[in-house]
């Protein structure tokens, strides 16, 4: 018979909740923390404080269950767990090193409430630059003198899907300090079926910033080489066609728009870039990543000003708050810096999402929200599709038609047909 885990997570945003829902899901129990009162209370009345797809049904099945508890003390957290998982953030600092803070705090409260002779596991699920499990947590843990074991286990959830990547992963990524540790990890994931990898903690450690390096490196390759076919007056969907024909090319991710946003690819390559260049080497590729994503929004302006003229006065409907579909998170967002210069120009911007109204109402105020698409396209000169929400993909011509004075369309995620958009002056980046 398999052996139930008892798990701690400290940190209850959304790595930390959705990888307790679905530790809870597969059979083990599940002891959750989170400094934040409003947040425990919120989790304990099975409310997820963010929007993430059948997280809130997980939640309830998971406490309906009693395979999930949340508990107002890390004390009672560290007491009655085996393996203790650290999920909170790591922001990023202005000059756009990584925030080490929360980490720190987070194990030295652990290592505070340690006040038996147990041995734990204490496994680093934050994303976090090489050296730092070692570098931070390890020195905690062993100032006060507790018996432990240490691991470094990255996450790779996309948001939107993250349960779904928590609960069937395509990879599990596991540092430690021992072999020990490794067996007691991967009894812990004893239900997934994926590659499995065991290495030690700095290696883990970068392989979570490799990743989103290569993975947002890809996006502005795909929006760079989009830019030069619109410039030649090529299909880029075309071109990429006949280069996914190569065996050594992998074109997933090199799908152009608007730039990337969230919590993890400007943050994560930003703190790559201050941690090497503050190591002695400057990683211009990256810095080049960045400068092309945070300029790349601006096609999609420029094409209405083409289409349209002088944009005063002039409302446009911006779908998609978002960072992306099916979440809520407006964390570095592309329509944040699009709105703000549609409005720096005179436009009058109106804004819907199914999800992010609240959190981006904080950011820039001044777009009018409304309560629907159809609201959002109603006497609109132009549309700019930022976010690939479901509700945005099944747009049609004549719903543009229909309710813009002036269909101008920007397609920012490229979710709609162009040949399907007749009578509409329709563009995509590419």
């Amino acid at each position: 018979m398999a052996t139930v885990a008892t798990v701690a997570i400290v940190g209850l945003g959304p790595v930390g909740l959705t990888t307790a829902v679905a530790f809870a899901s597969q059979g083990h129990r599940v002891i959750g923390f989170d400094i934040d009162e409003n947040r425990r209370a919120e989790v304990t009345q099975g409310k997820p404080p963010f929007y993430e797809k059948g997280l809130e049904a997980g939640l309830k099945k998971a406490l309906r269950q009693k395979r999930l508890s949340v508990v107002d003390r890390m004390d009672d957290a560290v007491r009655g767990s085996g393996i203790i998982f650290l999920c909170v953030g790591t922001p990023s600092k202005p000059d756009g090193s990584m925030d080490v803070g929360p980490l720190h705090d987070a194990a030295k409260s652990v290592a505070t409430a340690w006040r038996d002779e147990k041995t734990r596991t204490v496994v680093v699920k934050s994303t976090v630059l090489p050296g730092t499990a070692e570098s931070v947590v390890r020195p905690l843990l062993q100032a006060a003198g507790v018996p432990f074991r240490i691991a470094v286990n990255p996450e790779f959830l996309r948001e939107g899907r993250a349960l779904e990547d928590a609960l069937r992963p395509d990879r599990i990524i596991l540092g430690v300090d021992s072999p020990g540790t490794a067996r007691i990890l991967r009894a812990l994931y004893r239900s997934s079926r994926c590659p499995v990898l065991v290495t030690d903690l700095r290696t883990a450690e970068s392989v979570k910033y490799a990743t989103n390096a290569l993975l947002a490196a890809k996006v502005s390759l795909a929006n760079e080489l989009a830019n030069l076919c619109d410039g030649f007056g090529v299909d880029y969907d075309e071109v990429l066609r006949g280069v996914a024909l190569d065996p050594r090319i992998n074109p997933q991710f090199l799908v152009p728009g608007v730039g990337f946003g969230g919590s993890c690819f400007p943050k994560d390559v930003r703190a790559l870039v201050a941690s090497g260049t503050a190591n002695g080497y400057r990683p211009e590729l990256l810095e080049a990543v960045l400068a092309l994503n945070e300029r790349q929004f601006a096609r999609a302006i420029a094409f209405l000003e083409k289409e349209l003229g002088d944009l005063v006065g002039r409302r446009i409907a911006l779908l998609g708050l978002a960072f992306k579909g099916n979440t809520d998170d407006v964390r570095e967002s592309r329509a944040v810096p699009i709105a703000r210069e549609l409005i720096a120009k005179g436009a009058i911007v109106a804004g819907y999402d199914p999800a992010a109204m609240k959190g981006f109402s904080k950011l820039v105020p001044e777009v009018h929200l409304v309560n629907s698409v159809e609201e959002a396209l109603k006497g609109a000169d132009g549309c700019i599709l930022q976010a690939d929400w479901p509700a945005f993909s099944g747009l049609t011509a004549k719903d543009f038609r229909g309710l813009m004075t002036n269909p101008v369309v920007v397609d920012g995620r490229r979710i709609l047909d162009p040949k399907k958009m007749r009578g509409v002056r329709f563009h995509r980046i590419g």
